[in-house]
């Protein structure tokens, strides 16, 4: 049996051998180029959609291929996670980080210089490639920094909570850039934030443990094409109907890629994803917590945001206005509230912050076509805080059920399913949002983010052992 299934069948209790130990933990500059990177990659893609009626302007294209500014961005960062993660365990954590941010410093810079469109697009599935590596790598660099386990608890809280500052600030400063610059300063200010993360990590990140083990190229192919063809089914679903083929080839092709990767990740003597490790219940259950998060977090934002729009006839920026409230709740629970996982573990913050997730999205069901500030607010508000209670913790769930040697495999397959999961609500709430009446789909919505976190709960409780924090990254 090879040293990594021998750590992946591990008990979860038993410590792991851990390169770190006896390191001193990372200082605040060494967290702060890895948050660095982590918001520059979500700012650009909150900020983008701001300035998407500017580029159509610009370059007179059609809506269909403007819709691929942004799906040759998510497409492929979701098909590059899982293998950025395994590529991060094996090359370091630090240096695929470092790889990774030049790559998009580099890539933000040719979409700020594009003389044409399909330049654009091209540019920003470089980009997604880049965040594939950078988002997986970078919890990976915490997780080796942080040997302590509650310090690594409270250094991923502030990791998580830097989504938080990037949705609140992503609109501001993209509004802020396209009218005082261009839609190109959206990408230009990519370069200093970019450049000045590669400095601080260079200075202060200390090296990752490198794990020496084969790769194995055809579960990394067939992992890209299982998220690429996923991900673009319910994007391409959401977007041009389920009457057209295409979401349902892409079905298709997802389903075989899912068969094959299953053989042959059985089949070969270093897979990319152990079989081993899907066994481990703690593991597999911060998985599916994940993607229940997204898919509830984001798609009750999306339903939400049409809604304000189509129903209320709110403009774009009324609309990101009214969402405030929702967004300082989740800002001010990820870092002030969800510091307590270092004391409690992430359990009672995931529960009980799925509860109240839950509870917002139901407030919100009496929400018709006339405006209701009042419940409005109060709802979001709540699942603002339920939102910003979970994202902090979840990766101190997953992270801490594998050894240390496979912490850039855990936090891409976290992320991995995450996209998936937001892709789903997505997909599946612009089709109901379409196909019923406004506030008939938006209730409906509503219901399945409120059963999307119940279910999420009802997994941490039964799955999620009490003051995990403890063994966090055994």
């Amino acid at each position: 049996m090879s040293g990594e299934e021998v750590g992946a069948l591990r008990p979860a209790g038993a410590k792991a051998p851990d390169a770190r130990a006896g390191a001193p933990a990372a200082g605040g500059l060494a967290l702060l180029a890895v948050c660095l990177g982590f918001f520059m990659v979500l700012m650009d893609t909150s900020a983008l959609n701001v300035a998407l009626p500017e580029i159509r302007s610009e370059f007179a294209g059609t809506l269909s291929r403007l819709e691929w500014t942004v799906n040759g961005y998510t497409i492929p960062m979701a098909a590059s996670l899982l293998s950025g993660g395994a590529i991060a365990d094996r090359w370091g954590a630090r240096r695929v980080f470092q790889y990774a941010l030049l790559l998009f410093v580099l890539a933000s810079a040719a979409c700020a210089l594009s003389p044409g469109l399909g330049w654009l697009v091209a540019a920003r599935v470089a980009q997604g490639v880049a965040a594939g590596g950078l988002l997986p790598a970078s919890l990976a660099v915490i997780a080796h920094g942080y040997p302590d386990p509650a310090a690594r608890s409270r250094a991923l809280t502030v990791w998580g909570g830097v989504s938080s500052l990037a949705l609140v600030l992503g609109p501001v400063v993209g509004g802020a850039l396209t009218a005082a610059v261009s839609w190109r300063a959206v990408f230009l200010i990519n370069v200093p934030i970019g450049l000045l993360a590669m400095a601080l990590t260079q200075w202060r990140v200390a090296r990752s443990p490198v794990h020496h083990r084969a790769f194995d190229p055809a579960g990394q192919a067939l992992a890209v094409a299982l998220f690429a063809c996923g991900v673009g089914a319910l994007i391409e679903g959401g977007e041009k109907g389920w009457r057209s083929p295409v979401p349902w080839i892409l079905l298709a092709v997802t389903g075989a890629a899912l068969l094959a990767f299953a053989l042959v990740e059985r089949a070969v003597r270093h897979p990319l994803l152990p079989p081993a490790l899907l066994g481990r219940t703690r593991f597999t259950a911060g998985l599916v917590i994940g993607a229940l998060f997204q898919f509830g977090a984001y798609g009750a934002q999306f339903a939400l945001s049409l809604h304000l729009q189509n129903a209320w006839g709110l403009g774009a920026l009324g609309a990101g206005l009214a969402f405030v409230p929702f967004a300082s709740m989740w800002t001010f629970a990820s870092f002030v509230l969800a510091r307590a996982v270092s004391r409690t573990g992430p359990r009672p913050l995931l529960a009980g912050g799925a509860l109240a997730a839950a509870a917002g999205a139901a407030a919100l069901l009496p929400l018709g076509n006339s405006a209701s500030w009042g419940i409005f607010t109060a709802g979001s508000c709540l699942l603002g805080l339920g939102a910003g209670l979970m994202g902090p913790s979840l990766p101190t769930v997953v992270l801490g059920e594998l050894p240390s040697h496979h912490s850039g495999l855990a936090s891409g397959a976290l992320n991995a399913f995450r996209q998936v999961g937001g892709a789903l609500g997505i997909a599946l709430f612009g089709l109901l949002l379409e196909d019923a009446g406004r506030a008939t789909g938006l209730r409906a919505c509503l219901a399945l983010v409120a059963l999307g976190f119940l279910a999420a709960a009802g997994t941490v409780l039964r799955s999620v052992r009490p003051r995990q924090a403890a063994s966090a990254g055994t």
